[in-house]
Order: C-alpha cells, then sequence, then structure tokens
C-alpha cells in the first residue's frame, strides 16, 4: 500500500492541508479573543466565525458534488487548495471587532471551496488504489489525518509563541500550496468519473436531480446516512461539553483537557491501524458497526466515570473506535457507490454530518441544563449505539454489488 507513489502522494497532502487547518483555528480563536474584554462576546463572535466555516458544506454540498462528479477530480482539489492559499492570508486583516464580519465572510468563502474539495477527495481514491486495498487505504489516511491533528496544534503553538498569531495564518496558506503541489504530482490515473462526460448533453440541474433520485433509491446510502446522523448527534455535543465536564464532573485543572484529547489521539492512531487488520477478517459494515457500539460504550462510560483518572483510562477507547469506524464508512461509500454518483454521494453524507454535529452542538448545552452534564454523555453514548442498529438493520444481507451502477446520463434521462 505504502509502495503505491499516487497513494503516497495523497496521504501527505492531506496531513500538510490538515496540520494547516489547525494553525488557521487556534490563531483565530487567539486573534478574536484579543479584540473583546467581554469573555461572552468573544465566545459569541468566534462562535460566529466557525459557523461561517460550517454552514458552505450545506448552502452549497450536494451541487458541488454534482459538479465534482462533471469534472476532474484532482484538479479540483488543487484549484481548491490554491484558492485557500489566496484567501486564508485575508485573516491578518482582523484587526477590530468591527472586522468581524470580514472574517466571517472571508471564513465562508474559504470553506466554499472545501465544499469542493472533500467530495473530490473521496472520488477520487478508487481510482488510486484497487478495490481490495480502499479500507486499509482509507485506515492509513485516517492514520494521516490523527497524526497531523496532534501534531498541528504543538507546531501551531510554537509558531504563535515564537512569531504571533498572525505568522499561522501566513504557514496555513503555505500549507494549501504543498498540498496542492503534491496532488499535481498524481499520474497514470482516471481522474474524471468517466471520458464520455466530455460530451454529456445533460445539464448540472439534471444531474442534481439525478443525484437525488439515487439517494432515495439507494439502501447504502441511506443507511451509511442514518447511522452518521444518529451517530453524530451522540458525538458533536461532546465538543461542547467536554470543558466543563473536565471542570465540574471530574474537578479537574485546565491543561487536564489536553490530556484527555492526547490520549483520544493517540488511540485513534492506534485504531487507524487496527482498521488495517481488520479489514482481512470483517466486512465495512461489521467494522462500522462494532465501532460505533465500542464507541457509544466507551461515551456513556465516561459520562458515568466517578473520576479523571476513570476517563482518563477509558478516552483512548474512543479514539480507537473513531478511526475504523471513519475508514469503514468511506470503503462503503467507494465500494458501493457508481464512481459517476461518488461526488454527491460523498457531499451528501458530509451535508448530513455537519447538520447532525451543529444540531447536537447547539442542543448539547440545552440538554446539559436539563438533565445534567454525566446524563448527556450518557444518552449519546445511546444515540450512537442506536445508530450502528439502524444502520445494521438498513443494509443487513446488502453487498455493495447490491448497488445498481447507473450513468448520470441514464439516472437523469
Amino acid at each position: 500500500m505504502l509502495r503505491n507513489r499516487n497513494f503516497g502522494m495523497m496521504v501527505v497532502s492531506l496531513f500538510i492541508s490538515r496540520a494547516g487547518d489547525t494553525f488557521t483555528f487556534l490563531a483565530l480563536a487567539i486573534q478574536v479573543d484579543s479584540l473583546y474584554s467581554d469573555p461572552k462576546q468573544s465566545a459569541g463572535a468566534l462562535a460566529s466565525v466557525l459557523i461561517a466555516f460550517a454552514l458552505p458544506q450545506l448552502v452549497f454540498g450536494l451541487f458541488a458534488g454534482t459538479l465534482v462528479d462533471r469534472w476532474d477530480r484532482r484538479r479540483t482539489m488543487v484549484v481548491a487548495d490554491l484558492a485557500r492559499a489566496a484567501l486564508i492570508p485575508g485573516f491578518l486583516f482582523l484587526r477590530s471587532p468591527a472586522d468581524v464580519p470580514w472574517a466571517m465572510a472571508l471564513a465562508f468563502t474559504a470553506s466554499s471551496f472545501g465544499a469542493f474539495f472533500y467530495p473530490a477527495r473521496t472520488a477520487l481514491l478508487p481510482a488510486v488504489v484497487e478495490a481490495d486495498e480502499l479500507m486499509q487505504a482509507n485506515s492509513w489516511m485516517q492514520v494521516g489525518e490523527t497524526f497531523s491533528r496532534l501534531a498541528g496544534p504543538i507546531l501551531a503553538g510554537v509558531v504563535i509563541g515564537t512569531w504571533g498569531s498572525r505568522a499561522a495564518f501566513l504557514v496555513d496558506s503555505v500549507s494549501f500550496l504543498g498540498s496542492g503541489l503534491f496532488l499535481v504530482a498524481i499520474r497514470g490515473v482516471r481522474t474524471r468519473a468517466f471520458d464520455a462526460m466530455e460530451g454529456s448533453i445533460t445539464s448540472p440541474l439534471e444531474d442534481l436531480r439525478a443525484g437525488i433520485r439515487f439517494a432515495f433509491g439507494s439502501r447504502l446510502l441511506q443507511g451509511i446516512t442514518v447511522g452518521l446522523v444518529l451517530a453524530l448527534l451522540g458525538i458533536g455535543g461532546v465538543d461542547v461539553l467536554i470543558v466543563p465536564f473536565t471542570r465540574f464532573a471530574f474537578h479537574a485543572a485546565p491543561e487536564a483537557l489536553g490530556l484527555l484529547l492526547t490520549a483520544q489521539g493517540v488511540g485513534m492512531v492506534a485504531g487507524g491501524l487496527l482498521a488495517g487488520v481488520l479489514a482481512r477478517k470483517l466486512s465495512p459494515l461489521a467494522i462500522s458497526m462494532g465501532s460505533m457500539l465500542v464507541l457509544g460504550a466507551v461515551m456513556a462510560g465516561f459520562g458515568m466515570a466517578p473520576t479523571y483518572l476513570v476517563g482518563l483510562l477509558l478516552i483512548p477507547w474512543a479514539g480507537l473506535a473513531l478511526a475504523p469506524l471513519n475508514a469503514s464508512l468511506q470503503t462503503m461509500l467507494q465500494q458501493g457507490v457508481p464512481s459517476n454518483m461518488l461526488g454527491r454521494a460523498g457531499a451528501l453524507t458530509e451535508m448530513a454530518s455537519t447538520t447532525a454535529q451543529l444540531a447536537s452542538m447547539g442542543g448539547a448545552g440545552g440538554m446539559a441544563a436539563l438533565v445534567g452534564l454525566r446524563p448527556t454523555f450518557v444518552l449519546g453514548g445511546a444515540l450512537i449505539a442506536l445508530g450502528a442498529l439502524a444502520m445494521g438493520g438498513l443494509l443487513r444481507g446488502r453487498a455493495p454489488s447490491d448497488v445498481p451502477a447507473v450513468s448520470v446520463a441514464q439516472a437523469g434521462g
């Protein structure tokens, strides 16, 4: 697998880009916070910018996936990287509260290119590796992404501590350039859905309708989406509640949170490596369901953990389950959806994931206020387990080959 040059280019591109993202998010948090003396105003402004980053996936996601299925996927990713490299330095002009709307607009614009990038990456991978290598490939992608998330904040902290938060935006811009260069180096693979698209008589709107019809008719896509939505409704609130939980449930110091996140990251690296081993013995569906059940049990157990030490011992198991879960869901999608529908299928799952995550983050505080922090974590774990059972019920007995390989022209006609 690692001897596959093109796949190596994709993994390195992912690592550079993801690590660079952490520079921008950390620098933005510092930069926005420095503009306000009131912590509530600071939190509100930062939340607005982060929501602006998330919105494009909801606004453009499915249409972006439609265009990805018509365009050259590698070229789409390179253009998206170059555009974001040009846009990110715009955050250097965030100097007062009056500039926050500008930062929101910039975040929305930069993230709009990401709405094209991620479906294109999902759709390109099956052209880079063999079909029976997809699970291992997705596992290595998870390992690369996890390493970037572990290394990124450390490197960002060094850069910001030495040269200030503004330097971090320039580093992220350079990281997008580096990512694009590695993608350009991918050679000898088919980067379009099929050559006939050059002369396609269907319009993007017709292709969009075809994608929607395909989604409603594909049990595979429905099963993956339902499982993802339920799981992310359970997981999403963790990002919001983990800080107060560490403080009020465990009575731990603020720096204890960093150790929890590091432990989860280590678990994700191990999980990425484990996923490749599991792929030789289990189907992607079995790995997905098992991972979700483990994750649900860990989240509920974390909510009931009597001490910080117990929570610290549990949290790596969440990371161990997350990496195989992400890899197996991607593999099911790539194995079971026709190449000319992969952009739209990937965009649809991204849209569903973003919607569920935002809903969970938005409702987590209210749920914690209503029933308490610990019961909220237990309910989240139950939702994740429910997602596993729902997905299994929808997909039981269905193999990827059960999905009809329709073309855009046929579906759109």
